[in-house]
């Protein structure tokens, strides 16, 4: 029998032998961030191979790229999670928190201004909050947040809020882009969704779950790219259904075709012992 190679001398061998992780964050996609890639990346062995560590899309920066952002107008929303699910770069996420911990959270932000605007970003909805409520189980306040350095200015969420009228497009400034980091942030460092919140039949639900997010945007793709939003939301269910495994789909798109039936026999026999 094979012996076990632990995790940290496989590690050490990729590093050395394969792509070194920390290089690459800094060097080439740092090259991409600040526009000098075409004119003054150098070639190397890594990038001849096509070499790319997993997740780097999550250091893209584009916020630069277009002229508008979406606004999220907080009064109108129902809570749908269209406007997410929608959304070809996981630029925009929602998060529902109990109202105490909402309110313990927005009390450590100290300027006045600062916080009741925070607290605008946050709506109470009757599918989180009010139904909730009269089940005796507490309803929480639902917010949606936009990743300022992966929107790319599509629209596709505006569309997909449709007659809602709870997103809107509007010009980027120094100001407002300011707020949106401050935002995510927020998002960033709010806990979880509770369970209680999430429907796991629903797949707008899904999107709440941290283990749903496995696509972490800043691809290169085309603004609205319908197909990135298919991987998207492929990997999401995946990963929230069957976390441990949800890396395969991933790896899946690398094979040929004709190989695909004989490797998705063993993904299906796990799917269908887990559910």
């Amino acid at each position: 029998m094979t012996p076990t190679i632990p995790y940290e001398t496989r590690l050490q061998d990729i590093l050395a032998n394969v792509v070194d992780i920390a290089d690459f964050n800094d060097r080439v996609v740092g090259a991409y961030n600040t526009g000098l890639a075409e004119r003054g990346l150098p070639a190397d062995d890594q990038s001849a191979r096509s070499i790319i560590p997993a997740g780097t899309g999550a250091l893209r920066d584009f916020s630069y790229i277009a002229p508008d952002i979406p606004e999220f107008l907080s009064n109108n929303c129902v809570g749908c999670m269209d406007c997410v699910t929608q959304c070809p770069d996981t630029a925009i996420l929602g998060k529902v928190a109990e109202p105490g911990v909402l309110e313990q959270r927005l009390a450590d932000i100290t300027d006045e201004d600062t916080r009741k605007v925070m607290s605008e970003q946050w709506s109470i909805t009757n599918k989180y909050y009010n139904v909730l409520e009269k089940k005796g189980v507490g309803g929480g306040k639902f917010g949606i947040f936009i990743d300022p350095t992966k929107c790319k200015g599509c629209a596709e969420c505006v569309d997909a809020c449709g007659d809602h009228n709870a997103l809107r497009m509007i010009r980027k400034n120094d100001q407002n882009m300011q707020w949106y980091k401050s935002a995510w942030n927020m998002y960033k460092t709010m806990p979880e969704t509770p369970a209680k919140f999430i429907n796991e039949k629903a797949l707008s639900d899904m999107m709440l779950a941290d283990r749903s997010l496995l696509y972490v945007g800043g691809a290169g793709s085309c603004m609205g790219c319908g197909e990135a939003t298919a991987l998207r939301m492929m990997l999401a269910a995946t990963g929230f259904l069957v976390p441990d495994v949800a890396w395969l789909y991933f790896a899946l798109a690398q094979f040929p075709i004709y190989l695909l039936p004989h490797l998705l026999k063993p993904l299906a026999r796990r799917l269908q012992q887990s559910h």
